[in-house]
Order: structure tokens, then sequence, then C-alpha cells
């Protein structure tokens, strides 16, 4: 190989730079993107569909029986074995909403024992 070839022109630096910003760019969104994990909303269409509510003592036992008696009065997002947090985490990810967070004190149709 020559030495003419080994040396970087301008239209191979404007190049080499674009790809470099290009990757810079891509990589500072991706933290923003899993900070940004916000909470789950009540109005949401997935937490409705799910009978999901911040606050478990706000179900509606007729709609969602699974939450009525005393079974069901035990039942809360930080006891669900969904729920990525401690139980006594105010919020914790649930692989349900794609691991968006949702309150400890609340409940969904999805509950499940932890083990």
């Amino acid at each position: 190989m020559s030495g003419h070839n080994k040396r970087l022109n301008r239209r191979s630096f404007l190049k080499l730079g674009a790809k470099a910003g290009g990757g810079a760019l891509a990589l500072s969104v991706i933290p923003i993107q899993l900070i940004a994990s916000d909470e789950v909303q009540e109005d949401d269409p997935l937490a409705q569909s799910m009978g999901y509510v911040k606050d478990a003592s706000k179900v509606d036992t007729a709609k969602f029986p699974k939450r009525s008696g005393d079974g069901g009065a035990m039942q809360f997002c930080n006891n669900c074995a969904l729920y990525a947090g401690a139980a006594d985490a105010e919020t914790a990810p649930c692989s349900i909403f794609q691991n968006r967070s949702v309150r400890g004190g609340g409940w969904c149709n999805a509950w499940v024992a932890k083990a």
C-alpha cells in the first residue's frame, strides 16, 4: 500500500465525523429512553383492560371479583410475582406493562401470588 492511500482526505474525514456523530447521538438517546420509563396511568388503554388502579381499595370488585373477599383484599402489586421491586417500594417495574412502573399499593387483574 502506498503512503497516499493511508492519508485521510477531507471526504473521508467528513464521513468519519458523520458516523461518529451519529453513533454518539444514538448512544445518548438510549439512556434517556431507559430513564423515561414512566409510571403507568390508570387511563392507559392496557391499564384499563387489565383493571389497573394505583390504589387497590378502589377496585370495582363487581367487575373484577378476583379482588373481592378476604383473599382478594390481600392482593397488591407489591406482593405480585410480576412486580420487580421490593415489597416496601412505592413504585417498581411490572412485566405486564413492559416494565413501566406501577404503584406498590395498586392492583390489576393479572395479579399472581409470589412463590
